[in-house]
């Protein structure tokens, strides 16, 4: 028999595995051949990687199918926040959780008490994920050895509205002694892949970005690099923010971001690619993933949502709020994810777009999507979610790519709520008014932000 297609053994349990195998399906070590338990050797060989669990916590619904279901019905979970006095505040829409709808399956006790508001949607989330990929039993525990899986996140305020703020106006009032014991491990933006990693035995790769509003695909994109240079058989990424504090609104109202016309009418204030829109409506939440090596994933005969060909990343060095107008930046970030992928721009046939209903980014978005795509960008069908949930931050990118792994999945694009009067400037087929059926091939998840960030991920349908 030829060598190179003999069944390699694991040094470890003995299992055997695919030759082209990086990691033991079994026990999930290294297969490099004597290899001790230990850090992961680099793949020269690039792996395929594949969604196959998905979780979210948004102002519509406490999981990632309900939110679905609410986004391809066309509502809306942005209202007022009743913590915004609209005496005070000029925008007092917000497209928050309800605490009460947060489910608690995950963490109890103390545990559950020492973690921080964003840390407990973000495990909430990742359990679901880990549940939908059938990782988890009946009791909500492993269901195989996740030793080698890794965890990456990616959050821009943390804990640092729930925890970090109460803890200094405690200290102001009331003094050192009345810190909170726990403060120094709630806060700290890394801690909710510590809390994912450490409730579910995932020993492997861990980080946590914050590169803005794109810190969601970039999250994503880092954890499917990871994978398919062979440092890890698994991992769960997405991305959570925690962000319903007068401040935060504050914050971006003195930046005049804010859409400032809508308060009556909650539903009606997040405006993607619209003509008539007047800035964005902030929103939270978390979406997760699970992603897996393909051969990992095959052989344990997984449900496959969507493959992750291509990831890329660029900034604009431009402006720290302003985006680069004719989208320059953003268009290099989509190519360089298309080459990443090996993915001809003619493949493209659906862009889930960043589009947070600004006047400014929703034009250089257009121009970004023409500049690559040419004539065809007038017939590719682009939807933006944020009309629905409005702008979720950190989380934005993570969430619109769990409903971008359900558009590949069921060939079905959500409409962009609040789209009825094109702009001139933007010579895009703005999916709205009904969900559309389109059997995506391959699709962009854009995803832009403050800091002149830009990341792109390409998801395609999977095939043998």
């Amino acid at each position: 028999m030829d060598p190179d297609v003999r069944p390699l053994r694991c040094p470890h349990c003995e299992a055997a595995n695919p030759a082209d195998a990086a990691f033991c399906l079994r026990c999930g070590n290294p297969l490099a051949t004597g290899a001790p338990a230990g850090p992961a050797p680099v793949s020269v060989s690039p792996r395929r990687v594949v969604i196959t669990g998905l979780g979210a916590i948004t102002s519509l619904a406490p999981s990632a199918r309900g939110t679905w279901q609410r986004l391809l019905a066309g509502e809306s979970g942005i209202r007022r926040d009743p913590n915004l006095d609209p005496d005070k505040f000029a925008c007092v829409l917000h497209g928050y959780v309800d605490d009460a709808t947060i489910p608690s399956r995950f963490l109890a006790g103390k545990a559950a008490r020492n973690t921080s508001r964003f840390a407990r949607m973000a495990v909430e989330a990742a359990g679901e994920a880990l549940a939908d990929a059938g990782l988890l039993d009946a009791d909500l525990q492993p269901a195989c050895d996740l030793d080698w899986g890794g965890a990456l996140l990616g959050t821009c305020v943390g804990g640092m509205y729930d925890d970090l703020l109460p803890a200094f106006t405690t200290l102001e009032e009331s003094g050192p002694r009345r810190v909170p014991p726990h403060l120094m491990v709630m806060f700290p933006l890394n801690l909710a892949a510590y809390t994912i990693q450490n409730r579910f035995g995932l020993r492997g790769p861990s980080s946590t970005v914050a590169t803005a509003c794109a810190t969601g695909a970039q999250a994503i994109g880092d954890a499917f690099h990871t994978i398919k240079f062979g440092q890890a058989p698994l991992m769960v990424a997405g991305a959570v923010e925690s962000d319903r504090h007068p401040l935060f609104t504050a914050g971006f109202t003195a930046m005049r971001a804010l859409a400032t016309d809508s308060n009556d009418r909650p539903e009606a204030g997040s405006r993607p690619f619209d003509a008539s829109r007047a800035g964005f409506v902030p929103g939270e939440g978390v979406g997760m993933l699970v992603l897996e090596e393909l051969g990992h994933a095959r052989a344990r005969g997984a449900t496959i949502y969507a493959e992750i060909a291509g990831f890329a990343s660029s900034n604009d060095a431009y402006h720290p709020i302003a985006p680069q107008p004719e989208g320059r930046g953003a268009a290099r970030a989509i190519r360089a994810a298309l080459v990443d992928g090996g993915i001809a721009p003619e493949r493209i046939n659906h862009v889930n777009a960043h589009a947070a209903s600004t006047p400014a980014g929703d034009v250089a978005e257009a121009n970004a999507i023409a500049a690559v795509f040419g004539e065809r960008a007038r017939e590719i069908p682009v939807t933006s979610v944020k009309g629905a949930i409005g702008h979720c931050m950190g989380a934005a990118g993570a969430i619109e790519t769990v409903a971008a792994a359900y558009t590949v999945a069921e060939g079905r694009i959500p409409p962009t709520l609040n789209f009825s009067t094109p702009d001139p400037e933007i010579r895009l087929d703005i999916v709205h008014g009904a969900p559309r059926a389109v059997e995506i091939d391959v699709m962009t998840k854009n995803s832009f932000g403050l800091g002149g960030q830009n990341a792109c991920l390409v998801l395609a349908r999977y095939r043998e």
